[in-house]
């Protein structure tokens, strides 16, 4: 995992640096993972500077993230917005009882974290049954240039910590951890969302 210091030293410009490097789809790509939308109660892990917070179209938002400096963009962009609450919080020790939530939203995060196991089954644990994650990153692809591309992702923008995983890896993972009925969405050919159902 990339220490929380950089993501508290990038928080004002990372905005700025996503869109960048989401080469013009950063709009287009939150209004694929959000469009299906369901149930009252979302959990937005590592939500950081609200990617997608505020457009989960949920009664209620809890956004959570280790680094007060991301929060603070979010909480900006979101200020008066009742329906989210917004709290500091490890990934690994999540503070919510079991059977919480009705979807889990974890974006543009996974790739940070070696250990990716434990996340995965603690957002199933929180889900009520039938509820949904959904998960958006970029992912292993096959084509030689983009192979090309997820290196300089990897070594350039996250300074060699930067782990991530094919479209089979990731089956294999939701499974693991309780989920049904996988879905996954190649986008543009360099990112996915992947959805699962606790059933």
């Amino acid at each position: 995992m990339v220490k929380r210091t950089r993501f508290e030293s990038l928080a004002k410009y990372y905005d700025f640096f996503t869109k960048l490097l989401m080469l013009g789809t950063y709009g287009w790509v939150r209004r694929r993972i959000v469009e299906n939308s369901r149930g009252e109660y979302a959990l937005d892990l590592c939500c950081g500077t609200g990617y997608v917070t505020k457009h989960i179209r949920s009664k209620a938002v809890v956004g959570l993230d280790l680094t007060p400096g991301m929060l603070r963009v979010n909480r900006d962009k979101n200020q008066g917005n009742e329906r989210i609450t917004l709290i500091t919080g490890d990934v690994y020790a999540l503070p919510f009882k079991k059977e919480s939530f009705d979807s889990v939203y974890f974006t543009l995060a996974s790739h940070e974290f070696r250990n990716i196991k434990p996340i995965l089954k603690g957002a199933h644990d929180l889900l009520k049954k039938g509820g949904d994650i959904v998960i958006y990153d970029i992912y292993k692809p096959e084509n030689i240039i983009l192979k090309g591309y997820m290196l300089f992702i990897k070594h350039v923008v996250e300074f060699g910590k930067c782990w991530i995983h094919s479209l089979s890896e990731w089956r294999g993972l939701l499974e693991e951890a309780g989920f049904k009925n996988i879905q996954e969405e190649v986008l543009l050919k360099a990112s996915v969302t992947l959805r699962g159902r606790k059933k």
